[in-house]
């Protein structure tokens, strides 16, 4: 009797060890299958209490693989607190002091967990935001590392939030307010020359200061899928190249947003105020500077120092493609990929793919939406964390 007693305890710890193989095993695959690193509009309405490290580490990938196979058990893993932080209230922290915003966004200001490898491979970061600094907080927090560099672009027209974020931009000597600030508009050319004046200001710092190879465009609310070591490990496996999502297969209506000579024009929204849009005229554009290839790609990429430098300072076709873009609709879903395909240009890709290891949206098209709502065709996963 006490032998089988012996053989079933036994037998149970047998099981227990197999299911949590197989755990960390999926765990494995599903990293090595999903190269993923910012999610687009993947975290929003956070609550106001103290984050910590444990959600953009995914140190078991468990998270993360709940939220995109549309788990219901995340949702009950949190308490969920409506996001009740406004611009003023992160201003008024930072005015108590630095100690006040490293602690509640529990920034990482040394490199006691910074790996070596981490160390010898800074990133530099490039976001552009317009609204809400405590969730522009949370994801600096999230993606903040000491050797690192970040430029915020922060809208002309978000004044509450330019304030609230100069005040904690403040505290990092590291992260800084673009020096060049546009009035954004949406579709506008103003979306391409802001993240263009973050990546001037990154790319002119000398290398002796920080000598980060490869650049990420975020906006304020994107969130990170895998820590920084991770991150960094994909960018070196590049080796050197631009990943700029993209496709050479217009739509039609793709082919409008280059065809047409677009404008801005004050139009009332629908409180009735007026806002700037972009309006489609009836006049025809003309070709491309030096009969480029018209090409669409994501917004948001990794981009490499020497292509940067090259595009902002060096080629005259990316000076004249960028001054061709000024009239035509959501040039920065064009631009980057029209150069990145030119043969000379520094760390080309080589092919033209959708394929991006560095991006993961959720599109209101795609199958088995998560929890959430939809701005602008993505979706918002609408997890309100307040307990990590």
């Amino acid at each position: 009797m006490t032998k089988l007693v012996h053989y079933g305890q036994l037998l149970v710890l047998v099981i227990v060890f197999m299911l949590c193989v197989s755990y960390y095993l999926k765990d494995i695959v599903y990293r090595l299958g999903h190269p993923l690193t910012f999610s687009m509009k993947a975290v929003h309405n956070y609550s106001n209490g103290k984050p910590t490290k444990e959600l953009s580490a995914q140190k078991d990938g468990s998270l993360c693989l709940s939220l995109l196979n549309n788990s219901q058990q995340t949702n009950s893993t949190f308490d969920k607190v409506p996001d009740v932080t406004s611009d003023i209230d992160v201003k008024t922290l930072a005015s108590k002091g630095c100690n006040h915003v490293i602690d509640k966004y529990d920034f990482e200001m040394d490199f006691k967990h910074i790996t070596k490898e981490e160390r010898h491979f800074p990133i530099a970061y490039s976001i552009l935001a317009h609204q809400n600094a405590h969730q522009l907080m949370l994801l600096l927090s999230a993606i903040y590392t000491p050797q690192n560099v970040y430029c915020i672009h922060i809208d002309l027209k978000s004044t509450s939030m330019f304030e609230a974020v100069k005040e904690t931009a403040s505290c990092f000597s590291n992260v800084f307010l673009a020096t060049k600030r546009e009035d954004v508009v949406y579709a506008g050319f103003s979306r391409l020359q802001a993240d263009i004046n973050c990546m001037e200001d990154l790319v002119n710092i000398p290398v002796g200061i920080n000598n980060w190879t490869y650049l990420i465009n975020l906006c304020g609310q994107d969130y990170p899928l895998q820590t920084n070591l991770e991150i960094g490990i994909k960018l070196k496996a590049f080796n050197g190249r631009n990943i700029i999502a993209g496709t050479d297969q217009l739509t039609w209506e793709i082919v409008q947003r280059t065809k047409w000579v677009h404008k801005v024009e004050n139009y009332p929204n629908e409180d009735g105020k007026l806002e700037k849009r972009m309006i489609q005229t009836k006049e025809l554009k003309s070709a491309s500077p030096f009969n480029m290839t018209m090409l669409k790609n994501l917004a948001y990429n990794v981009y490499t120092r020497r292509f940067l430098r090259w595009v902002i300072f060096e080629s005259e076709k990316a000076k004249a493609l960028l001054e061709w873009s000024r009239d035509t609709l959501t040039p920065d879903e064009h631009y980057w990929l029209m150069l990145d395909a030119l043969e000379e240009a520094p760390g080309r890709r080589g092919q033209i793919s959708w394929s991006s290891p560095a991006r993961y949206i959720k599109w209101k098209s795609s199958k088995n939406l998560c929890s959430g709502s939809t701005l602008k065709e993505i979706t918002w996963i609408k997890n309100n964390f307040s307990k990590f």
